[in-house]
Order: structure tokens, then sequence, then C-alpha cells
């Protein structure tokens, strides 16, 4: 046993390092993926992106959205398209549907849209009455 006391981590770390490492090993290993599946032959591959977006499909349905939308934008910047669809609906949406605004930069609206096959909006700052920042901060 360590002497070290156990520190443990929260769920979004721990969500952000398991999405960061995945990615990593899914980029490190496409070549020698693409050389054993040629050499195997023709079958069916559950690829690691694709276990990620059903995670994140998954924490959507769940109603954990804040989690969902970092699942998405990892893949997203990652360059998978239908995780890039999705955070970019997410972004769109964040404060009609789920009272958020979504961070992202205007590089990442512009990959993402150009992923999905959609026109890149324009990031827009937002600016919020003192009223709805009392609320906001009320409601928490």
């Amino acid at each position: 046993m360590s002497s070290q006391p156990h520190r443990s981590l929260s769920a979004s770390a721990i969500a952000t390092t398991t999405i960061a490492i995945a990615i990593a090993i899914a980029i490190a290993g496409v070549s020698t993926l693409a050389g054993a599946a040629q050499a195997a032959g023709p079958a069916p591959v559950y690829h690691s992106a694709e276990r990620l977006h059903a995670g994140a499909v998954e924490a959507f349905r769940q109603a954990r959205f804040s989690e969902a939308y970092g699942r998405f934008i990892g893949l997203a910047d990652a360059g998978h398209a239908p995780s890039a669809q999705l955070a970019l609906w997410m972004y769109l949406n964040g404060p009609a549907l789920f009272g958020k605004d979504w961070d992202s930069t205007q590089e990442q609206l512009t990959a993402w849209a150009q992923l999905a096959g959609q026109p890149a909006p324009t990031l827009v700052g937002r600016v919020y009455v003192r009223e709805q920042a009392l609320k906001r901060t009320a409601a928490r």
C-alpha cells in the first residue's frame, strides 16, 4: 500500500482524460489497424471513435448535456463528422434548449460545420442583463 493519500478525480476529469487517451490511441493505431484489416480481410470493425460517440449519445439521452457536449466536441475536434454535427447543433441550440451558452471558438465552429457539411455559423458574444445574471446565480 502506498503512504500517499488517495485523491479522487471528478467524473468530468476522468471522462476528459479517457476521451483524450482513446483519441490518441485511435490516431496512433490507424496505420496499424488499416494494415491488420487488409491482412485479415473484411470484418465488421467497431471503431473506438464510434464507441466514444455512442457514450456521448448515451450521456445526452440521460440528460447529462454538459458531459455529452464535452464528449462531442472532443470527437469533433478529432475529425469525427457525426459528433461534429451534434456538437454544432448543441452549440446553436444551447440557450434555447439547454439554457446554456456552450463554449467554442470560431475555428471549432467552422471546422465542425465543414465536417457536417453545413454553413459555418458566426460566433456571437452575448450580453446578459444584471437581472438574468442574478436569477442564474440564485438558481444554482
